[in-house]
């Protein structure tokens, strides 16, 4: 959960989102569209398509506030939503390309930015940089399941088992995804395995 939200404080805003309280819902938007869009943009590998979605992840949410039952798990909820609208867009694309392949060189538009302190040497940039590229890159070349569980846990900070709800899955499957595609990634980066 976004460290600005205690729970009864979520409960409060999510309650009057229900009945229609604009500044709730600011809230609301305020507190989760970093973490939504950060999971987005890594797994559409595209920033325009993760705008577009996080939109819709949030139009969705406001359509079905009251069929959200109160569990303390409203941010599981709402990632349950952006994660159906992924999978929704995977199954349409899965005919013509694989899902969130990797981006061009000189693609802008393809990969997700990555803040970096402002202070920081050239050279220093430079390094990062190509860090995070391959890091990129290596995730949007794993299978989209192991993708999904690596950005939510690493990313959005979400328990396993949250996931494992998020993706309709269970523990152990979702467990075992996150094992081997930290595996592949360590492989593609070119980290060893350990």
């Amino acid at each position: 959960m976004p460290p600005q939200a205690d729970p009864e404080h979520l409960r409060d805003l999510v309650d009057r989102c229900r009945r229609g309280d604009d500044r709730a819902f600011d809230a609301v938007f305020h507190m989760f569209r970093g973490p939504l869009y950060s999971y987005l943009a890594r797994t559409t590998g595209d920033r325009h398509l993760a705008e577009d979605f996080l939109q819709d992840v949030f139009l969705r949410m406001v359509e079905n506030l009251d069929r959200y039952e109160e569990s303390g798990r409203f941010q599981a909820w709402l990632f349950r939503i952006a994660a159906n609208r992924v999978r929704d867009w995977a199954r349409r694309r899965s005919h013509t390309e694989r899902v969130g392949g990797a981006a061009e060189p000189g693609n802008p538009g393809g990969t997700t930015a990555v803040d970096r302190p402002v202070e920081q040497p050239p050279e220093a940039a430079l390094v990062m940089d190509e860090q995070v590229r391959r890091l990129e890159a290596g995730l949007q070349s794993l299978e989209a399941d192991e993708r999904q569980v690596l950005v939510l846990r690493h990313y959005s900070g979400l328990s396993f088992k949250e996931i494992a709800d998020i993706m309709g899955a269970p523990l152990g499957t979702v467990l075992a995804r996150s094992h081997r595609a930290l595996i592949k990634l360590r492989e593609r980066i070119g980290e060893p395995a350990g």
